[in-house]
């Protein structure tokens, strides 16, 4: 059908290897050739930033800066559902000592930096990091707070720290709509045939995996930070949902008010491809 090759560029993390499981043990045929590269989401925010890959995983924080070489494709989107990035500390801080204090983030341009400048837009001395490496910088007392991500937001008490703020339901209670985490981008030069090609696969990967646990866990496990099969099943639950699936109703109201605040003036026909 098609004589293509498309380079795929995703994150390890369980909710993203749980959308393209499928595609990746060879379950979900393809009418062309796809390849996969696996980095973390800031390295990705930055390789979307410069425009590497035509098809990618990115921030949507980051959506004002890629928005005009990039579309959002309609499925394989981490919206959360009154969860998000959580906020934690090494004590239960109250929002008055921030100032005093310093926080550690998972990159610069991800969504949950992103949520945190809406949470706290004061001065505060920032520190940049590698998700998986937030939880051993409280640990070894080299930030106060630290805002974790993936399977780190599930597993924090184990390491004896305290929820400051789920920024998911602060972004919840403040706009009434699901968060937008992150999404999978497709060059807009892309032609749409191969588009709608790349959701009609991703949706088939996405039920397949739902309906055959057995084989995705131990393959997400290849990937994942936390092996502990529950935080990894709580993982995938808490951010591959019916949005994951398909862009709607409040969802898009959602990205509607987010793409408002990164003054991304276009509507959102323009800039998500399919809907």
């Amino acid at each position: 059908m098609f004589n293509t090759e498309l380079e795929i560029a995703i994150s390890p993390c369980p909710n993203d290897m749980f959308i393209v499981s499928g595609i990746l043990l060879n379950k979900i045929p393809t009418p062309f050739k796809l390849t996969f590269h696996l980095e973390d989401i800031e390295t990705l925010n930055n390789l979307a930033i410069k425009k590497n890959f035509p098809v990618i995983k990115a921030s949507f924080g980051i959506w004002n800066l890629i928005a005009e070489e990039y579309e959002l494709l309609p499925v394989g989107s981490a919206i959360g559902l009154g969860a998000g990035p959580l906020l934690v500390g090494i004590n239960p801080y109250k929002t008055e000592e921030f100032s005093k204090l310093k926080v550690v983030i998972p990159g610069k341009h991800t969504t949950a930096h992103f949520l945190f400048n809406l949470f706290y837009p004061h001065k505060i001395k920032k520190i940049f990091t590698k998700y998986y490496e937030v939880i051993p910088y409280l640990f070894k007392n080299k930030a106060e707070l630290g805002i974790l991500i993936h399977e780190g937001r599930f597993i924090y008490s184990k390491y004896h720290l305290y929820k400051i703020m789920d920024l998911g339901k602060f972004w919840k209670k403040t706009t009434k709509t699901p968060l937008p985490l992150g999404g999978i981008f497709v060059k807009k030069e892309i032609p749409s045939e191969i588009k709608n090609e790349l959701i009609h696969i991703f949706r088939k990967s996405i039920l397949w995996a739902k309906k055959n646990w057995k084989e995705v866990l131990p393959f997400l496990k290849n990937y994942a930070q936390e092996l502990d099969s529950i935080t990894i099943k709580k993982h995938v639950f808490t951010y591959v949902n019916e949005y994951t699936y398909e862009l709607k109703n409040s969802a898009l109201e959602g990205l509607t008010i987010l793409k408002d605040i990164l003054k991304i003036k276009k509507p959102l026909k323009e800039i998500i491809w399919g809907i």
